[in-house]
């Protein structure tokens, strides 16, 4: 069931719950000293997904604890994920909620398939935004 919510910061996206979850995700990448963090609403510019959120990591050690807290932490509050797909290499994970795609890809990849600017047309969701929205979950 889709929640509403009518304080003006909403996104453009009508999907609240969608956008809680992109908001924890990338909270819970912040807490865990990922890097890079950006949330991409793309529903006005894509039937993909709502958002999109982009972390960047420093290690293949460091996306693997990072994709499992995700995992695991985003089950807890919101459901299983549809999937999670890493690649063998450690470069790239990829954890799919259907209205919420996360990608968590180390430094140099993030830098080479640049996907904010491929996605440039979307809304850039400000840090303030996303960090609020998931505090206030966190505190209730």
């Amino acid at each position: 069931m889709t929640q509403t919510h009518d304080d003006a910061t909403q996104p453009l996206s009508d999907s609240y719950n969608a956008f809680l979850l992109a908001s924890t995700a990338a909270r819970l990448a912040d807490d865990k000293k990922a890097n890079n963090i950006v949330l991409l609403e793309i529903k006005p510019v894509s039937t993909l997904a709502d958002f999109f959120v982009i972390v960047s990591v420093n290690s293949r050690t460091q996306m693997i604890s990072l994709a499992d807290t995700l995992s695991q932490s985003l089950k807890e509050q919101f459901g299983p994920a549809y999937g999670m797909d890493r690649d063998k290499s450690g470069h790239w994970t990829v954890i799919d909620y259907a209205d919420v795609v996360i990608h968590v890809l180390n430094n140099d990849d993030r830098e080479y398939y640049q996907l904010e600017r491929f996605w440039n047309h979307a809304r850039q969701v400000p840090r303030d935004e996303w960090a609020s929205v998931a505090l206030q979950r966190k505190a209730s």
